[in-house]
């Protein structure tokens, strides 16, 4: 019996990162895999930690998202454990359906399986039972035995659903983290608005500044979260709105790059090739970008030559191209058109110059120059 016992607690078991399939980015699953693994924990067994996890598959060489049951196998074979728990998440007709099993690693059978279909307003509550349930089906018992159809328990009544903290009467806070991403969740985030979660459809990541107010009244900890300067860690949402509101419609023609300061950019240039600083101004005003925009677009995104200009990438994986349309000379001479691009900012420089973003092929920067040249136009919101 001594012996039975201690190798039952030898048991161990491993939970590889539920895989993406339709309608959904790998980012979101990673999200969904974590709250799964904080629920998931089956009687009897040993949990394999994250890391001992990610150094097998490195080592190893194979692909996280394209893994084969074979090589999900292989890997539980090298951690020397019993079973490994996989899984795939779906969209399909609005709904999110998540299917997990678990491979006993020395038969390469299945031991246990458990899913669902829910809407993303209920996927951490739908996480936790799909865990729970799936460690019910496997948990040793103290006779050895794997428990295959659990009897089912009286429906517990429901929890009283949690309210938003709120900071200083304005600034409100989702009750829970929604898990830790490597970018931004923009479909879960997008369907907690829509579904109208806790009564707000504007939630959206913090600033810094934001962050620091939860942390200073201990909403959360000092670990990473992510905010809209920084694109990795844990997800806590906000919003500074009133219930009942939805977010802003983007105008027609502008694209949402994902930067902190909100500013979305126009997809194209504006009719009428060059323009002087002062008929740029005259003509667009505040639709002209500041130079802070232009910096913000320079420093926060990916800038990738085509041949003839640049695909600038935001944070948010939209994108805009910006031509290599040369410039007009004070004189009414043009050049380098194809080869470089100059835009106006609204921000003067002295009596007599302004500043301008301009690029080619090998760097991308901030001068300032003569108002009377003329550069091209590319309009913000």
């Amino acid at each position: 019996m001594c012996l039975m016992a201690a190798t039952m607690s030898a048991q161990r078991c491993a939970v590889l990162e539920f895989k993406a399939g339709v309608g959904i980015s790998q980012a979101d699953v990673d999200g969904i895999s974590a709250i799964f693994i904080t629920y998931f924990r089956p009687a009897g067994y040993t949990m394999v930690e994250r890391t001992q996890i990610d150094k097998a598959i490195d080592e190893q060489g194979f692909q996280r998202s394209k893994m084969t049951e074979s090589q999900m196998v292989r890997i539980g074979q090298i951690l020397n454990v019993s079973k490994i728990v996989v899984g795939d998440v779906n969209i399909v007709m609005g709904q999110y359906n998540v299917d997990a099993r678990v491979i006993n690693v020395e038969s390469g059978t299945i031991a246990a399986t458990e899913g669902a279909t829910f809407a993303s307003s209920s996927y951490r509550a739908t996480m936790q039972s799909i865990a729970q349930k799936l460690a019910g089906k496997i948990a040793i018992t103290s006779g050895g035995t794997v428990q295959a159809r659990p009897v089912q328990p009286k429906p517990a009544p429901a929890p009283k659903e949690k309210e938003p903290y709120v900071i200083y009467g304005y600034l409100k806070v989702f009750p829970e983290d929604l898990g830790s991403f490597e970018s931004e969740p923009r479909t879960v985030i997008s369907r907690l608005n829509q579904s109208q979660q806790y009564g707000y459809g504007t939630w959206r990541l913090p600033t810094n500044e934001e962050l620091q107010l939860m942390r200073a009244n201990k909403i959360v900890g000092e670990a990473q979260y992510m905010t809209k300067e920084c694109r990795k860690g844990i997800v806590r949402l906000v919003t500074d709105r009133e219930k009942g509101e939805t977010m802003p419609a983007i105008p027609a023609g502008y694209v949402d790059l994902g930067l902190a300061s909100g500013t979305l950019w126009k997809d194209k240039n504006e009719e009428g090739g060059f323009y002087t600083y002062e008929q740029a101004i005259a003509k667009f005003g505040s639709d002209l970008p500041t130079k802070e925009q232009l910096e913000e677009l320079k420093s926060s995104c990916k800038w990738t030559w085509n041949g003839s200009g640049y695909r600038v990438e935001g944070p948010s994986g939209g994108s805009i191209v910006l031509p290599a349309a040369g410039w007009r000379r004070c004189s009414g001479s043009v050049g380098y058109v194809g080869s470089n691009g100059y835009y106006w900012s609204s921000t003067p420089y002295g009596s007599d110059y302004a500043w301008y973003l301009y690029f080619y092929s090998s760097e991308v920067g901030m001068y300032n120059n003569d108002r009377c040249n003329g550069r091209s136009v590319r309009l913000v919101r």
